[in-house]
C-alpha cells in the first residue's frame, strides 16, 4: 500500500478516537426524579353523637330523638300511694290543684316506662304544657267542662282514659279508686296509631339547653352558691323537699317530711331541679290557670349549687333559663323536675358543706 494512503488511513483513525472520546466526556441531561405522591391528611371532624331533646343524655341513633313525647298527668293527693313510672320521666312538672295539693305532669320519650300510675284528670294548665313538648299524646281520666273544650280547641292528641278505655288503661286492685288507675304506657305508640296519630316527628323536637363538651359556649354556668337542701312550701298539704345525694349525684324527694317513692324503694330523684315562678289565675273548681309562657324568675339547682335567674316561655317549646345578666344557663344533662309556684312564694335552700360546689361567694 503506497505510504500517503496508510497517513490517511491514521489521520482518519486518530480523528474518529478523538471524536468518541470527547462524545464520552460531554456531560449527559440530568435525570429530573419525581418526588414520591403523598396524601395531604386533614383532621376528620369528630363525630358529634345525637342526645335527646329533654335529658341532653347521648342517644343510640337519631331516628329514636323522633319519636312523640308522651305526656302523662299524674295524682299527688296524699293518699294516692307511689307514683309507678315517674322515675323514667325526662321531664317532670309540679303544679298546684285545688285545696292546696299539686299534680304532676310527666313527660317521657327517652324511655317509656310498661306502666305508669296512678293517673289522674287534666287541668288548665295542661293546655299550655303539653304543647311546649313536642305536642305530646297526652294521657289523663277526665277534667272539667271547660278544660275540655279547650283540649279540643288546642288541637291536642287526646289520649283519656274515657276515649281510649281498656285499650291502653286498667285498675290496680292494689289501690282504692280514683288513685288506682294506671296506663300501659308500652303499648301507647301501637295504640296511638291505630287512632290515626303519628308517632313520630319530622325532626327532633325543641328541647332544653344543656352543657356539652363538643360546644365550648355550652358550659356549666359559673357563681351560684352551694345548696345541698332545698324546701319547697306549695302549701301544708304539699310540702315538699329535695336533698342532694353527691355520691348518686341525684336531688332525692321527700313531701311532708318522709321520702316519696316513684315504686318498691325507689325514691323519687332528679338530676336536676327548677322552681319557677309564675302568675296564678282563679279557674274552675277551685282550680288555676297558671301562666307559663309570659316568664318570671326562676331558682335552677344542679350539682349541690343554687344558681337565680329568670325563665322565658314560649308556645311551642320548654322554658330557658337565664342568668341574671340575661346569659343562657346550661342544665346539667338527665331528668329534670319543675316545680311550678305562685310569686312571692317563698323557697328556702342550705348548704352542708359535704359537697364541693362550685360557688362564687365562698358558701360555707
Amino acid at each position: 500500500m503506497p505510504r500517503k494512503s496508510i497517513f490517511w488511513i491514521a489521520v482518519l483513525c486518530s480523528l474518529t478516537i478523538a471524536l468518541v472520546g470527547l462524545s464520552g466526556c460531554r456531560a449527559k441531561d440530568p435525570v429530573i426524579v419525581a418526588p414520591p405522591a403523598t396524601e395531604t391528611s386533614v383532621p376528620e371532624e369528630p363525630e358529634i353523637p345525637p342526645v335527646w331533646p329533654l335529658t341532653g343524655l347521648v342517644a343510640d341513633n337519631v331516628e329514636e330523638t323522633l319519636r312523640r313525647t308522651l305526656s302523662v298527668k299524674i295524682d299527688n293527693h296524699p293518699q294516692s300511694g307511689s307514683k309507678v313510672g315517674i322515675n323514667e320521666a325526662d321531664v317532670v312538672f309540679e303544679t298546684l290543684a285545688e285545696g292546696g295539693i299539686t299534680r304532676f305532669n310527666a313527660i317521657y320519650q327517652s324511655e317509656v316506662p310498661d306502666t305508669v300510675m296512678p293517673v289522674r284528670s287534666a287541668r288548665e294548665s295542661d293546655v299550655v304544657l303539653v304543647p311546649q313538648f313536642g305536642d305530646a299524646l297526652f294521657f289523663y281520666s277526665g277534667s272539667s267542662a271547660s278544660v275540655r273544650n279547650s283540649i279540643r280547641s288546642a288541637g291536642i292528641a287526646d289520649m283519656e282514659h274515657g276515649v281510649i278505655g281498656s285499650d291502653l288503661y286498667r285498675r290496680s286492685t292494689d289501690r282504692r279508686a280514683p288513685h288506682n288507675l294506671m296506663v300501659e304506657l308500652a303499648k301507647a305508640y301501637e295504640v296511638a296509631r291505630t287512632r290515626g296519630f303519628d308517632i313520630a316527628t319530622p325532626e327532633p323536637i325543641k328541647g332544653f339547653s344543656f352543657q356539652n363538651e363538643h360546644d365550648e359556649e355550652a358550659s356549666a354556668p359559673t357563681g351560684g352558691t352551694g345548696a345541698t337542701q332545698v324546701t319547697i312550701p306549695f302549701s301544708p298539704h304539699a310540702n315538699t323537699a329535695w336533698d342532694w345525694d353527691a355520691e348518686n349525684e341525684l336531688w332525692m324527694r321527700t313531701q311532708g317530711g318522709s321520702a316519696q317513692y316513684s315504686e318498691e324503694d325507689r325514691q323519687i330523684s332528679a338530676n336536676t331541679v327548677i322552681v319557677m315562678w309564675a302568675q296564678h289565675s282563679p279557674a274552675s273548681q277551685g282550680t288555676y290557670a297558671i301562666d307559663l309562657v309570659s316568664g318570671g324568675e326562676a331558682s335552677i339547682f344542679m350539682e349541690g349549687t343554687r344558681f337565680d335567674g329568670r325563665w322565658e316561655g314560649s308556645v311551642d317549646a320548654p322554658p330557658v333559663f337565664k342568668d341574671a345578666l340575661g346569659n343562657e344557663m346550661f342544665l346539667t344533662p338527665g331528668r329534670i323536675w319543675i316545680s311550678v309556684v305562685k310569686p312571692g312564694d317563698a323557697i328556702e335552700s342550705s348548704y352542708d358543706g359535704v359537697y364541693p360546689a362550685d360557688t362564687s361567694d365562698g358558701a360555707e
